[in-house]
């Protein structure tokens, strides 16, 4: 065989291999609509290319949680609509990826052959309507980033500061994002402070990779995401 080939397809595992996942990353974010709130997945509020709408399958909701009291949908079916709620949260799973050096698709690895990365993915979206009249707590469970203080007292310019938690215990040096860009990593407290730059909606986000051992993927790969509006 020619050299160019061997060239060639070492070039393609080379790139899957460094491929972040990120490009596959989309925003989840609630829609107030309807005196109701709606989830939404896409690009709209994301710095990568892609459709400002993606359709997803709602068996992806695995908790859903109103002032930390488990909720259900208002309807079955996509997309998944809740009632209005000043505190949301919402647990949601894509299942698992498993990479190889010509896709990625949303399977367990047993069975696929040259896997280059497999992961299960977990999410959890925060979104704030208004500013609690009780100390805002996390629940307790899996990923979260909350802020420490009222956000919506704050403008274009100001620096909120967040803390970020595993298990309800706070979490230090994972790496927090703005607008899809990371602003810095948590300190010893699990603390950092972001600079809002513009108005209108607002997602700072987490994530945290850690050894899966269930045999069908090796990472578990979670995300945190809190989401809340500015006047513009």
């Amino acid at each position: 065989m020619q050299p160019s080939f061997f060239l060639g397809k070492s070039l393609l595992y080379v790139f899957a291999l460094l491929a972040p996942l990120s490009a596959l990353a989309h925003n989840s974010w609630l829609e107030p609509e309807n005196e109701g709130l709606t989830l939404y997945q896409g690009h709209r509020h994301s710095a990568h290319a892609g459709a400002d709408e993606e359709s997803y399958d709602p068996a992806l909701l695995q908790q859903a949680y109103c002032q930390n009291a488990p909720v259900k949908p208002l309807k079955a079916g996509y997309p998944l609509r809740f009632a209005d709620c000043p505190r949301m949260q919402l647990n949601l799973s894509s299942g698992y990826w498993t990479k190889t050096p010509w896709e990625t698709r949303n399977t367990p690895k047993t069975g696929v052959s040259q896997v280059l990365k497999s992961w299960r993915s977990e999410e959890r979206l925060t979104r704030l309507g208004r500013w609690p009249t009780q100390a805002l707590r996390p629940l307790g469970q899996g990923l979260e980033i909350l802020p420490l203080s009222n956000p919506f007292v704050l403008q274009e310019g100001d620096k909120l500061t967040v803390q970020v938690y595993l298990d309800g215990k706070p979490l230090a040096g994972v790496p927090v994002a703005y607008e899809d860009h990371t602003r810095g990593s948590t300190d010893p407290d699990g603390r950092i402070a972001i600079r809002l730059k513009h108005g209108g909606l607002q997602l700072i986000s987490t994530s945290l990779e850690t050894p899966l051992e269930d045999g069908k993927a090796d990472q578990l790969v979670r995300s945190a995401t809190l989401q809340f509006e500015l006047p513009q």
